[in-house]
């Protein structure tokens, strides 16, 4: 074996050491990325605990290559905004991803049950009976489809590094 084709060989066998060991690794750094992203996005209130921004995760399944976001159940009806019994607020309809997930109960919206006073929850009664009749305004704060598209391009980003 010639000099140049031992050199060939090393090169030849070195490909790809700095890459991920996995696709499902490389999707998961691009996702807690694209995460992060949405994290950094987030408005909060005052009052924010900051359970909700800590609970926004993306989740890998290695098996399938398939790609979940996971949030506590509340950030979907933030995400989304919820129709009050008396007022409607804005609101953005389900993408069907998340209705397999957390389907509204009609429609392709959020809505409070009409034939309830109050949503449930520790807060003081008049407050929930507030929020039950004016809905919740949709903050937006979670796009499927863009956080899938910044997903892909940073995976596409790390790719070509």
């Amino acid at each position: 074996m010639s000099q140049q084709d031992n050199i060939n060989r090393r090169i030849f066998e070195s490909l790809g050491e700095d890459l991920p060991q996995t696709i499902a690794q490389a999707i998961q750094e691009a996702a807690n990325r694209a995460i992060q992203d949405v994290k950094d996005g987030l408005v909060t209130g005052p009052n924010a605990t900051g359970a909700l921004r800590d609970s926004i995760e993306a989740i890998v399944d290695e098996s399938t290559l398939t790609l979940g976001i996971r949030m506590l159940d509340y950030g979907y009806f933030q995400n989304y905004g919820v129709t009050g019994t008396k007022n409607t607020k804005t609101q953005f309809g389900v993408p069907q991803v998340v209705k397999d997930v957390l389907a509204p109960s009609r429609g392709d919206t959020y809505s409070f049950n009409p034939d309830n006073m109050a949503i449930g929850g520790d807060l003081p009664f008049g407050v929930r009976v507030s929020i039950h009749q004016k809905g919740l305004d949709a903050k937006g704060f979670l796009n499927i489809e863009a956080f899938t598209q910044r997903v892909a391009d940073y995976v596409n980003e790390n790719l070509e590094l």
